[in-house]
């Protein structure tokens, strides 16, 4: 293996998107409410007149959806004119990724479904504006009061600074519906960093860890990045064991009662809160993915084909039912879009039959058992993960498991999703806290300004006998 000779990353501007949960008055939550089912039959309105053009042989633009939902009166669309012309657009792109669907072998159906909420989109300068007083009005439409809110506060996570609305976007108003609040979703323009290279990169996808990265430090060295994910199976264990234990009640009640409200409040609220947590999780695993591949300037980025694991699992009988359970909650996708989000690279997919099974010192075909691979002709061991991901980036730069020798060095580091206190730590702060409270002390309480953690420590892995140092985990 030749060492590429890397390149300083590159900066340039992105646009990003910032969740602002927001609180609004008794007046202008009926008025946002209203306003998300009018969307929405016009969507649906919108949808049966392009139906209705496909049965006459036409195939109507996305300027003439636009032109027939202007056309209709407004008393019956009490919305801002961009706002319905959003809808209009929305529809076009839905239609148009339906057909790229199809043109790539999918079986998926063109857009059909009308919907009961539609978020509410506001175009800058026309249907938002800061007001005099500091405040955030939505417009709804020329004559008719708009949905008036505190102004948010944006902070962009890169440079740590409140960013100033004159930079923001078209703003969303949306509906969670399982933690019922209204938040705005802002875009705005930010710099960021990315790769620039021509060195590669090949990662190896899985369950208990989501991302495994190997690069060619140089002839002699690889380095491995195993990204920690066992927080997120016990997030979503923990969602799934309460919402089977609220579903068992919710069976034993009578359909629009009080109890039934309560449970399917509860319901909500326990997929909602998984729901952020996995969401933070993810955007975290494609964080450090995208941080080591900045660090080595990758300019490719291959990545083993696990699309379709999930499917048909149950009518194969491939595995058991709990396993089947996690595949069919694999986040893979949505890792997979952040990463090229966070990186600017376009991902590569090859054939990663094998890649944890073969020797890459020796080619030999062994059979894991846990998390270690010991390879029983050359004797070599490794992690599991970090073996698929050094096969997977043979394979992308010579097109097969070449082996990669005795005397290279694999440099494997170890990476928690977050850095967040042990179970041991929170007992014994918890303890501490008891006892302070029970002592009577006359200085106020006030919480910890910061708490140290010791790194964990990962030993890396060499293909060789010798001893090497402590790495520690970021």
């Amino acid at each position: 293996m030749v060492a590429i000779p890397s390149s300083p990353p590159t900066s340039r501007e992105v646009i990003r998107t910032a969740i602002v949960p927001v609180t609004l008055s008794g007046a202008n939550y009926r008025q946002a409410h209203d306003a998300h089912h009018i969307a929405a039959g016009l969507w649906g309105e919108a949808l049966n007149w392009v139906h209705a053009e496909w049965k006459a042989k036409h195939n109507p633009s996305k300027y003439d959806i636009r032109a027939f939902l202007t056309s209709i009166p407004r008393e019956q669309r009490p919305l801002h004119a961009h706002t319905t012309e959003a809808i209009g657009y929305d529809l076009y792109e839905a239609i148009k990724t339906s057909r790229t669907n199809r043109m790539n072998g999918m079986r998926v159906r063109s857009p059909w479904r009308k919907k009961n909420y539609r978020p509410l989109s506001f175009s800058k300068s026309y249907g938002w504006r800061v007001r005099c007083d500091h405040k955030l009005n939505l417009s709804l439409g020329r004559g008719r009061p708009g949905i008036v809110l505190a102004l948010p506060n944006v902070e962009d996570p890169v440079t740590g600074r409140l960013v100033s609305p004159e930079l923001w976007g078209e703003i969303q108003l949306c509906w969670d519906q399982d933690n019922r609040q209204f938040s705005l979703h802002i875009p705005y323009m930010s710099r960021r960093m990315f790769s620039a290279g021509k060195a590669v990169t090949a990662i190896d996808e899985g369950i208990i860890n989501p991302m495994a990265l190997a690069t060619w430090l140089d002839e002699q060295t690889i380095n491995v990045t195993i990204v920690n994910g066992r927080e997120a199976r016990a997030i979503k264990r923990q969602r799934n064991k309460a919402t089977g234990a609220l579903q068992r009640k919710l069976s034993k009640t009578k359909n629009g009662s009080r109890k039934h409200r309560r449970l399917v409040a509860a319901k909500k609220r326990t997929k909602g809160k998984a729901r952020l947590q996995l969401r933070d999780f993810d955007h975290q695993v494609a964080r450090r993915a995208a941080n080591h591949v900045i660090a080595h300037s990758i300019g490719r980025l291959v990545i083993g084909d696990a699309r379709g694991i999930e499917h048909k699992t149950k009518q194969k009988r491939r595995m058991g039912r709990s396993s089947r359970q996690q595949l069919s909650q694999f986040s893979r996708g949505t890792e997979e879009r952040y990463l090229a989000e966070k990186t600017g690279l376009d991902i590569e997919h090859i054939n990663e039959s094998g890649s944890t099974k073969t020797c890459p010192v020796c080619g030999a075909r062994n059979c894991p058992s846990g998390r270690d691979y010991r390879c029983k002709v050359c004797n070599f061991t490794c992690h599991r993960d970090a073996v698929g991901a050094i096969n997977i980036l043979q394979e992308a730069i010579h097109g097969d498991y070449v082996p990669i020798g005795a005397d290279v060095e694999i440099r494997v580091t170890y990476l928690r999703d977050e850095k967040r206190w042990s179970p041991d730590q929170r007992t014994t702060y918890r303890k501490v806290q008891c006892r302070k409270a029970i002592t009577p002390s006359s200085a106020k309480n006030q919480a910890p300004a910061e708490t140290s953690c010791k790194p964990k420590l990962a030993i890396s892995s060499t293909s060789s006998s010798e001893r090497v140092p402590l790495v520690a985990v970021a």
